[in-house]
């Protein structure tokens, strides 16, 4: 079997967690997931970051990602969270604490670690028996309808 590859510090790929503000299922409802899903995918397109994985669950979301020369996580998350926060808030007309603060994130070691934890983020709804399969789970990249980018 072959070694797997290590990833340079130039990759700067992360799996990154955020949880709602008391675990509440703020994001249980499909309207308030495309508002996470969206801006990943805006995010994506500015470049900032190369997405290799997510998903939306009711009450967090995972993702990894690739971030471009100059991008943080801290910086990427306070975009995300920001934006996020303020355009579900303002479709369900309330003014209220979505995200908990801060975030949790990982530095993706070598392609073993990746594989890893895409598996985890994709089958994350089938083990919350949201869903009976991957591919069943509309709000992640598991069901096929997202495009992801290679690592």
């Amino acid at each position: 079997m072959p070694r797997p590859r290590h990833l340079t510090a130039e990759s700067r790929c992360y799996f990154v967690t955020a949880n709602t503000h008391g675990k509440t299922q703020a994001l249980a409802e499909r309207e308030a997931a495309q508002i996470v899903i969206d801006p990943l995918y805006h995010l994506r397109s500015l470049g900032r970051i190369r997405l290799h994985a997510f998903v939306v669950m009711p009450d967090h979301f995972h993702f990894i990602a690739s971030l471009s020369e100059g991008e943080t996580v801290s910086r990427l998350m306070h975009s995300l969270k920001s934006y996020t926060a303020n355009e579900i808030n303002r479709r369900r007309g309330e003014r209220c604490a979505l995200w908990q603060q801060g975030s949790y994130s990982h530095g993706i070691r070598d392609e073993r670690d990746l594989v890893a934890r895409v598996k985890y983020v994709e089958a994350n709804p089938v083990r919350a028996a949201l869903a009976s399969s991957i591919e069943e789970y509309e709000l992640g990249s598991g069901c096929g309808r997202f495009p992801i980018d290679p690592w």
